[in-house]
């Protein structure tokens, strides 16, 4: 199957940051340093956070409730920034809609529930919520650019065979792909260049 549609956008971004996408150096400082240089102590961060490895409850009938009965799959478990299994998650796992309007409630939903686990108390918190966006901005980029496989992945383990279907199947993953790359693109052009000065050239 071709990229039809969104071919002529997603092309440039995919050529302008292959160097970064691959770069070992800048994954191995957002996964092991950068929230340090946030002033962020670590937590224990799963790894490896998308739908297969949660398991959601059933209700009576049989049906998947909005609750979540057990995470697993914990081979990856590790310290690191408290942002990393949130952009896994989100950019894994929803298309660039839902991820943008998740993104911008996510980070205050997240502090406002560590505060309330101090009893209120804010100075107990040990990080901002803008030190949250940057270092979820940091995670983002070391998921964002590994989704463009995604598409041909599960397309050749479905059982569709329906093509109009498997094409739009395709072509919504493909879309999800080009938000991820339009939305690392504003970063690093913007305030995050310096990162792709660093580690992309």
């Amino acid at each position: 199957m071709q990229i039809f549609f969104f071919s002529d956008q997603l092309r440039p971004l995919v050529e302008r940051y292959h160097t970064f996408s691959v770069s070992k150096e800048y994954c191995r400082y957002a996964f092991k340093q950068s929230y340090k240089d946030l002033n962020i102590p670590p937590i224990l961060v799963h790894g490896d956070l998308h739908f297969n490895n949660i398991l959601w409850a059933m209700d009576k009938n049989g049906d998947a409730k909005n609750e979540i009965s057990a995470i697993v799959d914990w081979q990856t478990i590790q310290e690191g920034s408290p942002m990393t299994d949130l952009a896994r998650f989100l950019v894994n796992c929803c298309d660039g809609n839902i991820r943008r309007q998740a993104e911008e409630m996510a980070f205050k939903f997240y502090h406002e529930c560590l505060t309330k686990e101090f009893g209120g108390d804010t100075t107990k918190v040990p990080y901002t919520i803008e030190q949250l966006k940057t270092a979820y901005n940091y995670a983002f980029l070391t998921q964002c650019f590994f989704i463009i496989g995604l598409p041909d992945f599960f397309l050749s383990i479905s059982k569709v065979t329906d093509e109009r279907l498997k094409e739009a199947q395709f072509d919504y993953g493909v879309l999800k792909t080009l938000h991820a790359y339009q939305d690392a693109d504003k970063l690093l052009q913007g305030e995050m260049k310096h990162v792709f000065e660093k580690y992309g050239k």
